[in-house]
């Protein structure tokens, strides 16, 4: 009777040993390979990384929501660190602030060049780009442009330097954000480039700019060429006749292991980048900064109506 017991309760032992071997397996399993999208913080870029969440959730791919990260600087190490699989990028600004190179104004030569570049040093692939071109721009209030003549970024210099009198509030001052500020290609050198120099600046919050020169409060500002803001305060962009400004087109770009992991991301998302003109980015831009609604709810519709989505 103990050698019966014996082999009950060896039994029992081995069964229990078992499962908890099973259960210790099953809880070491790795995780589901998951695409974690990210952006910057402004209104352009977390629509953008919602068309690209939405798209690839509709295609079955394992998706985490990690937008609205920051700036330029924010999401980029995020990228190299791998904490993020992929976010849109502007290709001057990858050209300016990461590979270090001279503007280039040629949108099939800057794409060409960043997309080379990133892929041989940090396996980074670039997408297909946006024909949308989202550089950065110099704003003036619509009627004062036209009252004094302004069209161009050179004849503001030209109004500066000759002493014209400056529009409300009465002084040539600039309302620009923090990035434009810091940037190799922002405020200081347009100033150098241009030679004229703003009486005044003031340093605000992305997206504050459009408003603070609607309401007066600054005869000039900095914007993005696609913000609907523009449009809505009846603002207008001063042509940037030298060329300062790099070109802007935007492409999603993708870790390489992502991309061995999910090859079928090239073939969703490149289809949408082409389709995102100006208008179609800037109406994008309206919903969401005139109309009040979030960008997951414009990337759905945008993408139910072009039948990108079911």
């Amino acid at each position: 009777m103990k050698f019966m017991g014996m082999k009950r309760v060896l039994a029992l032992s081995l069964v229990l040993m078992f499962l908890v071997g099973s259960l210790f397996v099953m809880g070491c399993e790795p995780d589901e390979p998951t695409v974690t999208v990210g952006s910057k913080e402004f209104t352009e870029q977390l629509i953008l990384g919602q068309l690209a969440l939405v798209a690839l959730e509709d295609a079955g791919i394992p998706t985490e929501d990690e937008t609205n990260l920051g700036g330029t600087v924010v999401a980029r190490e995020a990228l190299e660190r791998g904490d993020i699989g992929m976010y849109w990028e502007y290709t001057g600004t990858a050209l300016v602030e990461f590979m270090g190179a001279d503007v280039i104004t040629d949108p099939e030569e800057a794409y060409a060049t960043i997309s080379e570049w990133d892929l041989a040093e940090n396996d980074l692939v670039w997408l297909e780009k946006t024909p949308f071109n989202n550089t950065y721009t110099v704003m003036m209030r619509q009627e004062d442009a036209d009252e004094l003549g302004i069209e161009t970024i050179s004849d503001l210099a030209d109004a500066i330097n000759e002493g014209v009198p400056a529009p409300e509030p009465g002084e040539w001052t600039f309302a620009t954000d923090h990035e434009y500020e810091a940037r190799d290609d922002g405020l200081e050198q347009l100033q150098v480039h241009y030679d004229f120099q703003f009486e005044d600046y003031e340093v605000m919050d992305l997206g504050i700019t459009y408003g603070a020169l609607n309401d007066g409060m600054h005869a000039t500002a900095m914007g993005f060429a696609t913000d609907a803001r523009i449009a809505e305060f009846n603002l207008v962009n001063l042509v940037d006749d030298q060329e300062f400004h790099p070109v802007y087109n935007c492409s999603p770009v993708v870790r390489q292991e992502i991309l061995d992991e999910f090859p079928e991301i090239e073939d969703i998302l490149n289809p949408i980048a082409v389709e995102l003109t100006p208008e179609i980015m800037s109406s994008l831009n309206m919903k969401v900064d005139m109309e009040d609604m979030e960008p997951r709810e414009v990337a759905e519709e945008w993408l139910l109506e072009q039948g990108f989505i079911e």
